[in-house]
């Protein structure tokens, strides 16, 4: 993947798969939800500073089923932003994070404390 735009792509269209396997009835799906959980990915996986948006885009290249899982996370939020529980009716939901599931973010890639390969 050469930039963030083919890799929001390549998430988009995942994500639509996923969709379809659950009979989701979506013809678009929200390119706003893709920004937030691509620029929500770069922020939780520390990249070092060095690091280029190619670069980014290239690590994260191989985590795209996980980008689209989050997005499919945050798609089913619609409605419950921020919210850990909701009720609507008769049906009540629960979820393990306001946002996106910490089993989520946790196999995203973290350069935490990642010696630098500058001049190696």
């Amino acid at each position: 993947m050469a930039n963030m735009t083919e890799l929001a792509g390549a998430v988009t269209g995942k994500a639509l798969l996923y969709l379809k396997e659950t009979d989701e009835d979506i013809e678009r799906y929200p390119v706003s939800i893709v920004d937030f959980v691509i620029e929500y990915a770069v922020r939780q996986s520390h990249f070092p500073n060095y690091y280029s948006d190619s670069d980014k885009a290239r690590v994260l290249s191989n985590y795209v089923s996980i980008l689209a899982m989050m997005c499919n996370n945050i798609y089913s939020k619609i409605g419950a932003e921020g919210e850990t529980a909701h009720s609507e009716g008769n049906t009540s939901r629960t979820y393990d994070a306001a946002w996106i599931s910490p089993a989520l973010t946790g196999a995203l890639p973290n350069f935490v404390n990642t010696p630098s390969t500058i001049g190696v």
